[in-house]
């Protein structure tokens, strides 16, 4: 009975070890479980610090650029202006050549005109002149005509004087009569003849002159024919080149007038361009104003942007360090109590192995009293069966020894177990 209930002790000391060794088992598992807890609040933490900082570069680049764009304003107003003042530089320069081509348009169209207009002068100049030099020679055909009439009626009338004077010779006496008569008549004819002479030198030398005027009368005629001829192929030919050049002209003109049309499309294009300029210039004029509010806007937003990344700065700052100190004070009770599991677990341990010795010091005992039992239960068992043999001997000795005893029955021996 000892026995059984030291075994059934050491039974529960054991099933109590293992459970207690159960227990530490689990609270490590528990340990190892809430450090790899911790360790992902850890990771999860610093992945949000990084992302956090990840932000707060990205504010800072967005701040960058911001501050970029805001610098580049002057540029842009140096480049708008700059942009006004060639535009407006381009319109004068426009507008200055559209004045020199008007001008020279004008220019070469008055001389034009005035080379036109002395042409013409000139052709009817000419032209005039043909029916005054017809009249001249039907005037120089007449007056020689009279004259050589004239010539013929002093020559019908020479005649008659001479046989006159003829007559006279012989009709002396007659004519002495009438010597005073004729002597007047002659003195009279005489100035006549001298008249007629003077006329007639005149009339000679006016034919002489109308002989030597007639071949180059003739020449000029034939010359004025020539002269009319080429004058009428150059009139001609300057009909057709005055048709041609009025043709050219014309063709200048459409071209002027296309060249003009292009010019006012594109005076309308510029216009219109001008007014998407202006369109332009005032919307980056009322976007520079509204360039301004938005940097300020900006600038309150950097500032806010900056107050609220200083803010979550500190804040995360606060946090982490916070956090630092809760971790390491977690840690620190984490480590300590772990020290302190481990202590208990290793002080339990060395009493589980003392006991263990003592446990085994003990077993080795009992497995020697178990021998021993188990020897003097083999001596006994032993003994017991030769007692039964022994007691059969000293019945079987008794019963001989007494003569009155009855037979009596075999006894069978018992085995214990």
């Amino acid at each position: 009975m000892a026995t059984s209930s030291n075994s059934a002790s050491q039974n529960q000391e054991l099933q109590e070890i293992r459970s207690r060794l159960d227990w530490f088992d689990q609270e490590r598992r528990k340990l190892s479980r809430k450090m790899a807890e911790v360790e992902q609040q850890v990771d999860l933490q610093k992945r949000e610090i990084n992302s956090r900082e990840k932000r707060i570069q990205d504010l800072e680049r967005q701040l960058a650029s911001a501050q970029a764009q805001l610098a580049r304003l002057p540029q842009l107003d140096t480049q708008l202006s700059q942009f006004k003042d060639d535009i407006v530089k381009m319109i004068e320069q426009y507008d200055q050549r559209r004045l020199q081509s008007e001008a020279e348009l004008d220019r070469l169209r008055r001389v034009e005109h005035e080379v036109t207009a002395r042409e013409l002068a000139d052709m009817r100049k000419e032209i005039g002149q043909i029916p005054r030099l017809k009249t001249d020679l039907d005037q120089r055909r007449a007056e020689e005509a009279r004259l050589a009439n004239l010539i013929g009626t002093l020559q019908n009338r020479l005649p008659p004087i001479i046989n006159q004077v003829e007559n006279s010779e012989n009709a002396f006496t007659f004519l002495e009569e009438k010597e005073k008569q004729n002597s007047r008549s002659i003195s009279e004819v005489q100035a006549t003849l001298v008249e007629i002479n003077k006329r007639a030198e005149h009339v000679q030398t006016r034919l002489d002159a109308f002989s030597g005027s007639v071949p180059r009368l003739e020449t000029k005629i034939q010359n004025v024919t020539q002269e009319q001829s080429t004058i009428q192929e150059s009139t001609k030919t300057w009909m057709e080149q005055i048709q041609i050049g009025e043709y050219e002209r014309n063709q200048r003109l459409e071209n002027w007038r296309r060249a003009i049309e292009d010019h006012n499309d594109r005076l309308d294009q510029f216009a219109k361009e001008w007014i998407g300029f202006s369109d332009q210039y005032k919307e980056a004029k009322m976007a520079v104003q509204t360039l301004t509010q938005w940097q300020q806007q900006i600038e309150k937003q950097q500032r806010e942007a900056s107050e609220l990344i200083r803010v979550e700065t500190h804040r995360m700052r606060s946090r982490w360090d916070d956090f630092l100190l809760d971790n390491q004070k977690t840690w620190k009770n984490f480590e300590v109590d772990v020290e302190q599991r481990w202590a208990t677990a290793n002080r339990h341990e060395r009493e589980l192995r003392e006991e263990l010795t003592n446990l085994e010091t003990e077993l080795k005992k009992l497995d020697e009293e178990k021998e021993l039992l188990w020897r003097i239960q083999s001596a006994q068992s032993d003994a017991i069966k030769q007692f039964p043999r022994l007691w059969l001997e000293q019945v079987e000795k008794a019963i001989n020894q007494n003569p009155n005893r009855r037979r009596q029955p075999a006894l069978v021996p018992v085995r214990e177990e």
